[in-house]
C-alpha cells in the first residue's frame, strides 16, 4: 500500500453469467492524520510543509543543496529515523514518487511507467495520470490530505518551474545555485576560486562524456553571459521577434518577483496542472505508438482523449494568461544599458556598479541555461579561453514555448 494511504471497501455492481451481483473491491484514499502527527499521513504533510517553508528562501549549504529539494527532504527524513513503508531508509526516487502522487490530493490516479529500449513497460514509475470523469473533472476518492492547489504548486516546484528568485544571502559567484550553469555532461558546475568546475567527483567515469575534470575561468563566463544579456537589452527597440520574445518573458519574470503571494500561488498551481496535462499528452502518443489505440474503435478513443486533453490545456493556458498579464512592469532598460561611454559593460556602467545579487537578478530574468563544454586542449603557450566556443547560453523563454520546442524535438 502506498505510504500515507489507506484502503477502503466499496461495493460495486458486476455482471457475472448474465446476472448483476454486488462485489466488494478495495480502493485507496489518503489516510487521516493523527493528532500528534506521528503517523504516515502526518509525515507526508510535514514533507509538503517543508517544501513550502523553504522553497522561496535562499539556497544554503556548502554543496548548494536547497532545503526544499528532494535530496534535502530525503536527508531530513533519514536523520529523523522516519522509515519507509517497508521499514528502510528513504531514497530520492521513493520520495519524489510519493510527492508526485495525486491521490494525496484526493484525486484518483494511475501510475505511468517507463519503458526499456525495446518498448517494454518497466516497474519504474515516472509519474501519474489523474483520472477524470466525463466532464473532465478529477475523480475524487476521498478527503484530500494535501489540498489540490497546494499539491499542484508543489508539482511546479518539483518539476523545476517554480525555481525563481530566492533573494537573501549574497553569493560570491554569479552563476551558481540557480540551476542554470551546467557542464556539457549534464552535471551542475560549481564555483571554486577563480573558476567554474564540473561537479563530477574526481575519479568517476561516465561513458559518453568528457574524461577527467572540466574547468573554465569564472570571469570569462560571467562576462560572456553579461554580453549576451546586454545584447538583448541594447537592442530592445529593434524589430527582432526573437529579441522581443526574450524581453517579454523577462518582463513577466520581473512581475513575478514583486507579485502578491496569492497570484504566485495560483500561477504555480496552474503550471503544475499544465505539466500534468502535458505529461498525459505525451503518454497518450506513447500509447498510440505502442499500438494500444489500434483499430477503428481505438482510433476514435484516441481522438476523443486527445481532444479532451487539448481542451483542458487551452482552458489552463487561458487562465495562466490572465494571471500572468496583470500589472506587468516596464523593464528599466535605460538604467541597465546606461553608461557614459556607451559601453553597457564598461567601468561606468550599471553592470560595473551592481553587486553580485543585482547581477544575478538580471541573469534570472534573461537566461534559462548556460552550458560549458570541456576545453579541447590543455596547457600550451596560448591559453586564451575562446569562451564563445565553449559556452552556450539559452536565453529566457516562456514555459509554453519550452514545451513547444520539446514537442518539436
Amino acid at each position: 500500500m502506498p505510504y500515507g494511504m489507506e484502503s477502503y471497501a466499496v461495493p460495486v455492481a458486476r455482471e457475472i453469467d448474465g446476472k448483476t451481483v454486488s462485489v466488494t473491491v478495495r480502493r485507496l484514499r489518503p489516510a487521516s492524520v493523527r493528532e500528534d502527527g506521528t503517523d504516515q499521513a502526518g509525515e507526508v504533510v510535514k514533507m509538503f510543509d517543508r517544501i513550502f517553508e523553504f522553497k522561496d528562501k535562499p539556497w544554503t549549504g556548502k554543496k548548494n543543496a536547497h532545503p526544499a529539494s528532494v535530496g534535502a527532504i530525503v536527508a531530513w527524513l533519514n536523520s529523523r529515523n522516519v522509515l519507509t513503508q517497508k521499514g528502510g531508509q528513504w531514497r530520492e526516487r521513493t520520495v519524489k514518487r510519493l510527492l508526485m502522487d495525486p491521490r494525496l490530493a484526493g484525486m484518483a490516479a494511475e501510475p505511468v511507467y517507463s519503458r526499456d529500449k525495446d518498448g517494454n513497460q518497466t516497474r519504474n514509475v515516472t509519474g501519474y495520470r489523474i483520472l477524470r470523469d466525463e466532464n473532465e473533472e478529477p475523480i475524487i476518492i476521498g478527503e484530500a490530505l494535501i489540498p489540490a492547489p497546494r499539491f499542484f504548486e508543489a508539482q511546479d516546484w518539483l518539476s523545476g518551474r517554480g525555481r525563481g528568485n530566492r533573494g537573501g544571502t549574497p553569493s560570491k559567484y554569479l552563476l551558481t545555485a540557480m540551476e542554470k550553469l551546467y557542464c556539457e555532461c549534464g552535471r551542475p558546475m560549481t564555483g571554486s576560486g577563480n573558476v567554474y568546475k564540473c561537479s563530477r567527483p574526481a575519479g568517476v567515469v561516465e561513458e559518453g562524456t568528457h574524461e577527467g575534470g572540466s574547468t573554465i575561468q569564472r570571469a570569462d563566463v560571467d562576462n560572456y553571459v553579461a554580453s549576451r544579456i546586454m545584447a538583448v537589452i541594447t537592442n530592445s527597440d529593434a524589430d527582432d521577434p526573437e529579441m522581443l520574445d526574450i524581453l517579454a518573458e523577462a518582463t513577466v519574470r520581473l512581475a513575478r518577483r514583486n507579485e502578491s503571494p496569492e497570484f504566485r500561488s495560483e500561477r504555480a498551481a496552474l503550471l503544475g496542472e499544465r505539466a500534468d496535462i502535458v505529461r498525459s499528452v505525451e503518454q497518450l502518443y506513447s500509447d498510440l505508438r505502442m499500438g494500444i489505440y489500434d483499430g477503428q474503435i481505438g482510433r476514435q478513443q484516441f481522438l476523443a482523449d486527445k481532444s479532451s486533453l487539448e481542451r483542458r490545456l487551452r482552458a489552463v493556458d487561458a487562465r495562466i494568461a490572465v494571471v500572468g498579464d496583470s500589472d506587468l512592469p516596464p523593464l528599466p532598460i535605460e538604467e541597465w544599458a546606461g553608461a557614459e561611454d556607451g559601453n553597457p559593460l564598461g567601468p561606468n556602467s550599471w553592470w560595473a556598479r551592481a553587486d553580485v545579487e543585482d547581477r544575478r537578478m538580471l541573469v534570472e530574468l534573461f537566461v534559462d541555461r548556460v552550458t560549458v563544454a570541456k576545453a579541447k586542449e590543455r596547457g600550451g603557450t596560448d591559453r586564451t579561453c575562446r569562451v564563445e566556443d565553449r559556452v552556450t547560453v539559452v536565453m529566457a523563454s516562456s514555459p509554453a514555448d519550452a514545451d513547444e520546442e520539446h514537442e518539436a524535438a
